[in-house]
C-alpha cells in the first residue's frame, strides 16, 4: 500500500472510531457505567499520546525545521510545541472562567470548552498526519490517534448529550467532530502534494511541533489526571500508562 492510499484510509478508520465512541456513548448514562476497563484504557492511550508526542513527533519536527534552518542553534521545535501546550491551556482556563453557578451553565461551558479543545487538538494532528513524508512514522501517528479517537468521542459525547436538544443535534454535533481529524488528514494531503522542498518541510515541522504539544497536553491535562483521580485499580492505570508508552518506544526502533 502506498502512503498516499496509507492516509485516506487512516482518514476512514480514525472517523469509523470516533463515531463508534459516539455510538457507545448514548449506551451509557455515565462514564462509570463502562466500568474500570475503559478508564485503564484511557491510561493506555494517554501513555501512547505522551511518547508519540516527545518520541516520535516532536524529533520529526526538529528534523524538518533543522533541514529548513541549518544554521539556526535556537531550538523552535521546543518553542512551538510549548506555544500549543500554553494556547490549548489558556482556551481551557478562559473556558473554564466563563462557568457560572447556574449547574445547567456549567455543563454547557465544560461540553463547549471540551469540544473546542479537541476539534483543535484533532485538527492539528490529522494535518501532521496528512502531511507525513515518512511511512513509519505516519503509522506512528495512526496508531497514537487510534488509541484515544474513540475513547476521547466517547467521554466528549457524554457531555455533549445532556446539552443537545434531541438525537438528531446531538448526532449532528458528534458527526461535526468526528470529521475533524479526517479534514485535517485531507487539509495536510493536499498541502504535502502542492508544497515541496523547503517550503513542505517548513509545513511539515511547524505542523509536527504543534502536534506534538497538543499529544503532550491531551495527555497530561486531559487523560490521565481525570483518571487518576477516580481512584481505583491505581497499579493497573499505571501499567496500562507505561505500557503506552513502551509500544510507542518500540515503534521507535523502525522509524
Amino acid at each position: 500500500m502506498d502512503l498516499e492510499m496509507f492516509k485516506l484510509l487512516a482518514a476512514v478508520l480514525i472517523f469509523v472510531a470516533a463515531l463508534m465512541g459516539a455510538i457507545l456513548a448514548k449506551r451509557w448514562s455515565r462514564q462509570d457505567e463502562a466500568g474500570p476497563s475503559l478508564s485503564v484504557a484511557n491510561c493506555f492511550a494517554g501513555g501512547v499520546f505522551l511518547a508519540a508526542g516527545l518520541i516520535h513527533v516532536l524529533p520529526d519536527a526538529q528534523g524538518q525545521l533543522a533541514s529548513v534552518f541549518p544554521a539556526m542553534d535556537y531550538p523552535l521545535f521546543g518553542l512551538l510545541a510549548t506555544a500549543s501546550v500554553a494556547l490549548m491551556v489558556m482556551i481551557d482556563q478562559w473556558g473554564h472562567s466563563r462557568v457560572s453557578h447556574d449547574p445547567a451553565h456549567q455543563t454547557g461551558i465544560s461540553a463547549a470548552v471540551l469540544f473546542l479543545v479537541l476539534s483543535i487538538h484533532s485538527v492539528i494532528t490529522g494535518f501532521a498526519l496528512g502531511i507525513e513524508g515518512q511511512g513509519v512514522a505516519a503509522m506512528a501517528l495512526l496508531i497514537a490517534v487510534l488509541a484515544h479517537k474513540g475513547t476521547a468521542t466517547f467521554a466528549l459525547a457524554l457531555k455533549v448529550a445532556p446539552v443537545s436538544e434531541n438525537d438528531r443535534r446531538f448526532y449532528q454535533r458528534m458527526i461535526g467532530f468526528a470529521l475533524t481529524t479526517p479534514v485535517g488528514v485531507l487539509m495536510g494531503f493536499l498541502a504535502l502534494k502542492h508544497l515541496s522542498g523547503q517550503s513542505g518541510a517548513l509545513m511539515e515541522g511547524v505542523f509536527d511541533a504543534l502536534a506534538a504539544g497538543t499529544f503532550v497536553y491531551v495527555a497530561l491535562f486531559e487523560i490521565l489526571p481525570n483518571e487518576f483521580k477516580k481512584g481505583g485499580a491505581v497499579m493497573a492505570k499505571s501499567f496500562a500508562v507505561v505500557a503506552g508508552a513502551g509500544l510507542m518506544a518500540l515503534v521507535a526502533i523502525w522509524t
